[in-house]
C-alpha cells in the first residue's frame, strides 16, 4: 500500500508541476506600424532578474521588463504597414523562442476609415479621431 501511495504522489507531483519555460501569446496582438506601443508577452517560467532580448519582426523591441515569471512587457519597434511579424525572444541562458506571426502592424488611420464606413452602413456613431 505504501509503494502505491508513493507512486501516486510522485506521478501527481511530476505531472502537476512543470518548470519548462514557455512563450504562449502576445497582447494586444496588433499595434500601429509606427511602433512605440506597449505589448505584453505571456508564458510560463520566465527567469526574473535575468536578461532577455526581444525582436518584433527584424527589429529590436525596447524597454524590456520581465514583470513576473509569466509576463514580459516591451515597447514595439516600427514595422511595415499591414504585415504580420514574428515575435522572438532569446534569454541570457541561450534559450530561444519564436511566436510566428504573433503581432500585426496596422495603420490606425486606415482602420478608422474602415470602421467609419461600416458604421455609416448600419447608422452607428463614428469613432473619434
Amino acid at each position: 500500500m505504501t509503494k502505491v501511495l508513493w507512486a501516486i504522489l510522485i506521478s501527481v507531483g511530476i505531472g502537476g508541476c512543470s518548470d519548462e519555460r514557455k512563450v504562449s501569446s502576445v497582447e494586444p496582438p496588433t499595434g500601429s506600424f509606427a511602433g512605440g506601443e506597449e505589448i505584453t508577452i505571456k508564458g510560463a517560467n520566465f527567469p526574473t532578474g535575468r536578461g532577455v532580448a526581444v525582436r518584433v519582426g527584424k527589429r529590436d523591441a525596447t524597454n524590456i521588463v520581465v514583470e513576473s515569471d509569466e509576463k514580459i512587457r516591451v515597447t514595439t519597434p516600427a514595422g511595415d504597414r499591414n504585415t504580420s511579424a514574428d515575435v522572438s525572444l532569446v534569454f541570457d541562458d541561450g534559450k530561444a523562442f519564436m511566436l510566428k506571426g504573433a503581432f500585426r502592424y496596422i495603420d490606425p488611420a486606415q482602420n478608422r476609415a474602415t470602421w467609419s464606413k461600416a458604421l455609416d452602413q448600419v447608422g452607428g456613431a463614428k469613432p473619434k479621431k
